[in-house]
């Protein structure tokens, strides 16, 4: 028994520097531990993963992007859009650019153009192709902005949203 108590009494001793670390009392934190590779070890050390460069391509999907404006209450008509149809839009570039706000999913492709445009209204034509019947499509949506140029700023005309075909 003497040979056990002498054994564990060495082990427990000073490192082979000859001075003792001081003992603290406190329990360490509970948490994730990291173990050290074993000393001689090959493996490369972990590479940092590249950090984008710049503020995102995208446009916001909600809101009204930076240097848009929305127009007046009760100045866009959609009225004449079938149900599902995009009419959230913005004005950018002082008026003379209409940006529709859509949502595209699987094989349906979504296009904006500019139709009449008098002294009283300026029409945006807005068309959904759809894929012919029986063709697979993935199911994903996709945000797209559809940016329409006008022949002069919209100013205080009626924008009038329609169907294309």
């Amino acid at each position: 028994m003497s040979v056990l108590l002498l054994s564990v009494a060495a082990c427990g001793g000073q490192s082979g520097s000859g001075a003792s670390a001081p003992s603290t009392s406190a329990s360490p934190a509970p948490g994730p531990t990291t173990v050290a590779p074993p000393s001689g070890s090959t493996s490369p050390p972990p590479v940092p993963l590249p950090s984008p460069s710049g503020p995102p391509q995208s446009r916001p999907t909600q809101g009204v992007p930076p240097g848009d404006t929305a127009p007046a209450p009760g100045q866009v008509d959609a009225s004449a859009l079938p149900a599902g149809y995009p009419h959230d839009l913005t004005l950018a570039q002082g008026g003379k650019v209409v940006v529709i706000q859509a949502e595209e999913g699987g094989c349906d492709k979504l296009s904006a153009r500019a139709g009449e445009q008098t002294a009283q209204q300026a029409v945006v034509v807005v068309t959904v192709t759809k894929a012919p019947h029986g063709q697979m499509c993935p199911m994903h949506i996709r945000e797209i902005s559809l940016p329409v140029t006008l022949d002069q700023p919209l100013g205080g005309r009626k924008l009038v949203l329609r169907a294309g075909s």
